[in-house]
C-alpha cells in the first residue's frame, strides 16, 4: 500500500501541512519537557503547565504522524500471506486489508461523535478544551481514510503489487 510522494495537487499540500505541523509539534514537545527537567533539576520546581501541555501535543503528535505514515503507505502490516500470495489471491487479501482499515476509521469516527456529544469538560491548568485533544482521534482517521481510498485506487486500477 506504498503510495510514495505525491507530486502535484491537493495530497502534496495535505502531506507538505502534515509534514511541518509534526514537525512543530516535535519541538513543542521538546521545548515543554526541557523547561520542566530545567525547572526540576535547576531551580527545583515542577511545571504542570509544561507536563499538560507536551500531553496534549504529544497525542497530537502521534496522531497526526499516524496519519502521515498512512499517505506515506508506511503503516505497520503484517503482510507474509499477501507476499506469498499470487495473483487474485493477492489482490483479494489487499481488498481485505483496506475493507478492514475503513471499518476502523468509521468506527473511529462513530465513536468520536458519541465521546464528545455533550462534553465540556478542559484539561485541569491550561483549560484546554478536552474536544480539542480527542479530535485528534478522528483527524487521524480521516487522513488514514485519504491514504486507504488511494490504496483501493492503486490496486484496483494497476492490480497487485
Amino acid at each position: 500500500m506504498n503510495v510514495s510522494r505525491p507530486s502535484l495537487g491537493p495530497l502534496a499540500l495535505i502531506k507538505t501541512t502534515l509534514e511541518i505541523a509534526v514537525g512543530l509539534l516535535v519541538i513543542g514537545v521538546v521545548f515543554c519537557v526541557a523547561a520542566n527537567v530545567f525547572g526540576r533539576f535547576v531551580l527545583n520546581c515542577s511545571y504542570a503547565w509544561a507536563e499538560e501541555l507536551s500531553r496534549v501535543l504529544f497525542i497530537w503528535l502521534v496522531l497526526l504522524g499516524a496519519g502521515l505514515g498512512s499517505i506515506d503507505g508506511e503503516h505497520v502490516a503484517v503482510d507474509y500471506f499477501k507476499k506469498k500470495a499470487t495473483g487474485p489471491l493477492k489482490t483479494l487479501f489487499g481488498l481485505l486489508s483496506i475493507a478492514i482499515i475503513y471499518v476502523v476509521c468509521l468506527c473511529i469516527l462513530l465513536g468520536f461523535q458519541d465521546q464528545v456529544s455533550g462534553f465540556t469538560s478542559a484539561t485541569p491548568m491550561l483549560q484546554i478544551p478536552k474536544t480539542v485533544l480527542y479530535s485528534a482521534m478522528p483527524v487521524m482517521a480521516v487522513l488514514t481514510l485519504i491514504a486507504n481510498t488511494l490504496a483501493l485506487y492503486h490496486l484496483l486500477r494497476r492490480g497487485p503489487q
